[in-house]
């Protein structure tokens, strides 16, 4: 298993990070490996993007996605050969600022995970950045506020 954790600050009050994250379709926007959201067949799922679906024969995470208001969002998201976790927690960082508590966890399913967690362990950091980022991002554009 792959599990990172990291803390950033983003210019935001806790009310908009946290409404923008009880989202599922924006929490996917925020991950790399996450190219949509669908919500059909009776599950809500995040559609995974290329060359990491062919590499880990992965195409779809079936997610449970979970939030504690007003500072707290977790998800699981089962895919054939590889599983993700989430938890973001939300405290109060200043003056129109929130502190973002993320972890992530990636792990490699069946004979598939020989393969699978090496590279996750390497990726792991750069997803960590990339959600840090984007999350930045999509607050300072208003994304998810209207």
């Amino acid at each position: 298993m792959a599990r990172r954790q990291q803390r950033f600050t983003v210019r935001q009050p806790r009310e908009i990070v946290y409404r923008f994250l009880s989202d599922p379709a924006q929490v996917g926007n925020c991950l790399a490996f996450v190219t949509g959201t669908e919500n059909g067949r009776g599950n809500l799922r995040w559609r995974v993007k290329a060359p990491m679906s062919g590499i880990t024969g992965t195409p779809e995470f079936v997610l449970d996605f979970h939030t504690r208001p007003p500072d707290e969002v977790r998800w699981h998201g089962q895919g054939a050969h590889l599983e993700t976790r989430g938890l973001v927690i939300l405290s109060a960082g200043g003056e129109d600022a929130t502190v973002v508590d993320f972890t992530l966890e990636m792990t490699a399913l069946g004979a598939m995970a020989l393969v699978i967690e090496p590279m996750a362990k390497v990726q792991i950091e750069s997803q960590m950045d990339y959600f840090a980022s984007r999350l930045r991002e999509a607050l300072e554009a208003g994304e998810g506020q209207g």
